[in-house]
């Protein structure tokens, strides 16, 4: 990951889950470019990079915009609750015969996939995606964040937010590199990020707009229920 020099605030971006058309095409388009610079995903000629779990109600994509609304990092966030009905994310199709992926997903979890930055992406929009991951963990009441960065990649998520790895780097879903098996139980991550400001604010800022959100089905009371397409 390369980002250029940002101030210790979060800066004047933006970010949205991306529920339009328009905003899924950007999504995918900075994907394919982001995925394109390594060369770790095929030559297409649409430009466009996606696959069967963003149609998946419990896939939620976050789209990073700067003051131009040029889009500027993206991820995938899934929710897995099985007593929502929500069972399925990319990390079961690379991890699901290991023991510590299978503890993880008898209980709950949120997994970030395809984080991808453009080429003017900051440190901010890093941790502004991070810290919408840690709200979503808290709206949906999950025990777990998970994460499978590139192998070169795994200490930046162990030291800046406390993940631990689970087991060994596997091929991941539809790339062309090896990913490791992270996660950290969400009171954990709370307790590794207390005095950094940043990620506390994008956390803050992301739950509180979640809460008002339209984009994302509510749980009922605290309590599960089940959510449809």
């Amino acid at each position: 990951m390369n980002f250029t020099q940002t101030p210790a605030k979060i800066t004047a971006t933006r970010c949205t889950i991306a529920a339009t058309p328009s905003t899924q095409d950007a999504v995918y388009r900075l994907r394919y470019h982001c995925y394109r610079r390594k060369l770790s995903i095929a030559e297409r000629e649409d430009q466009r990079f996606q696959d069967d779990y963003d149609s998946m109600p419990n896939s939620f994509s976050f789209l990073v915009q700067g003051e131009a609304e040029e889009p500027l990092a993206t991820v995938r966030i899934s929710v897995v609750r099985p007593d929502c009905g929500w069972t399925h994310s990319p990390v079961e199709h690379v991890y699901g015969d290991h023991p510590a992926y299978q503890r993880i997903a008898s209980e709950s979890y949120v997994e970030a996939s395809r984080l991808c930055f453009g080429p003017q992406a900051r440190r901010d929009s890093f941790v502004r995606l991070l810290g919408h991951m840690a709200a979503l963990a808290e709206f949906y009441e999950v025990a777990w964040l998970v994460a499978c960065p590139r192998e070169e990649h795994s200490l930046v998520y162990q030291r800046m937010f406390g993940f631990r790895p689970l087991a060994e780097p596997r091929q991941y879903f539809g790339v062309k590199f090896k990913t490791q098996l992270l996660a950290v139980r969400c009171d954990e991550l709370r307790r590794h990020v207390d005095s950094e400001r940043p990620m506390v604010e994008a956390w803050s800022d992301a739950l509180g707009w979640m809460g008002q959100s339209a984009s994302l089905p509510a749980l009922s009371q605290g309590r599960s229920q089940t959510v449809n397409a």
